[in-house]
C-alpha cells in the first residue's frame, strides 16, 4: 500500500495528539493522588473497632486519607513526646491528654470528652463462674484461686489503672501482688482471658461485648474508679484534623458509639 506525504503527516498528527491527552490524563491523576490530604490518628487500642468505621464514614464524607496508630493511651503519649507527630490524639485517659497537653502538643480550643466506657469482670465462656454482685463481701481473691488475674499494666495502660482504683477501693489490690498478669493494651488483657490463660479479667464493657469467647462476670460500680472518659485533641494545624475533632463530636455520629457499646 502505498502512502502519500500527506497522509503520513495526518496519521503523525494524530498520534501526537492521542499521546498528548494520555501524558495530560496521567499527570492529572498523579497530581490529585499527590494533592490528596492524609492526617494521622494516634488513639487508645480500645477505639480499634468503633474508629475504624467512623473512619470509614468520615473519609467517604470529607474526601480525606485517614491514617490511624493504636496503643495504650500511656504508649502513644510518651511517642508524641519523644517526636511522633499525629494530627489527633485520642486518649482513654485524662490523665495521659492533659499530659499530652502539658507538653504544648494540642491546640488551644481542640481537646474535649467524646465518649464514656465502663468496668467490667470477664472469664471464659466456658467458666461456671457467677458473681451476683462486685461488692466488698465478695471473696475476690478466692475466684482467683491459685491462678492469675489479666489486667492492663497499670503504669501506662488506662485499663489496668481503672482496674487498679477498683480494686484498692474493695482492698483487693494489695492482696494480688505476683497474682496478675499485666498486658501491653485492653486488648491484650482480653486476649488472655479468651486463651484461657487466666480465668478472670478486667477490661472495658465495650470489648467485652465484641468478644465471643468471653463473657461478663458483672460490671464495677462507678464508685470503685474514676469515670472512663476518652479526650481527644487537636495535634495540628490541618484544617481536616480539626474537621475530624469536630465529626468525632458531632450527633452524626451518636449512633456509630453506641453501637460498638459507647456512651456519650
Amino acid at each position: 500500500m502505498k502512502y502519500t506525504l500527506l497522509t503520513v503527516i495526518k496519521s503523525l498528527f494524530i498520534f501526537l495528539v492521542l499521546v498528548g491527552f494520555v501524558s495530560c490524563q496521567n499527570t492529572s491523576k498523579k497530581s490529585k493522588e499527590e494533592d490528596k490530604t492524609s492526617i494521622m490518628v494516634f488513639s487508645a487500642a480500645s477505639l480499634t473497632d468503633v474508629l475504624a468505621e467512623l473512619v470509614d464514614s468520615f473519609e467517604v464524607k470529607y474526601k480525606v486519607e485517614v491514617q490511624t496508630n493504636m496503643a495504650s493511651s500511656g504508649t502513644l503519649a510518651r511517642q508524641i513526646e519523644q517526636g511522633g507527630t499525629p494530627d489527633i490524639y485520642i486518649s482513654a485517659s485524662k490523665k495521659w491528654a492533659n499530659y499530652v497537653d502539658s507538653l504544648g502538643f494540642i491546640k488551644p480550643g481542640f481537646k474535649s470528652q467524646i465518649v464514656k466506657n465502663e468496668l467490667v469482670l470477664i472469664a471464659p465462656n466456658e467458666s461456671e463462674l457467677a458473681v451476683s454482685s462486685i461488692n466488698k463481701d465478695l471473696d475476690f481473691i478466692g475466684l482467683i484461686g491459685e491462678e492469675r488475674l489479666s489486667i492492663g499494666d497499670p503504669s501506662h495502660v488506662p485499663a489496668g489503672r481503672y482496674a487498679k482504683q477498683a480494686l484498692d477501693y474493695f482492698g483487693w489490690y494489695s492482696q494480688l501482688q505476683g497474682k496478675t498478669l499485666p498486658a501491653k493494651d485492653v486488648r491484650s488483657a482480653l486476649m488472655v482471658v479468651e486463651m484461657g490463660e487466666s480465668p478472670l479479667g478486667i477490661v472495658y464493657k465495650t470489648d467485652a461485648l465484641k468478644s465471643s469467647k468471653v463473657k461478663i462476670i458483672n460490671i464495677f460500680p462507678e464508685e470503685s474508679h474514676k469515670p472512663i472518659v476518652y479526650v481527644s485533641g487537636v495535634c495540628s494545624e490541618k484544617p481536616e484534623a480539626k474537621d475530624f475533632f469536630k465529626y468525632l463530636n458531632s450527633k452524626e455520629t451518636i449512633a456509630i458509639w453506641a453501637k460498638y457499646g459507647f456512651k456519650k
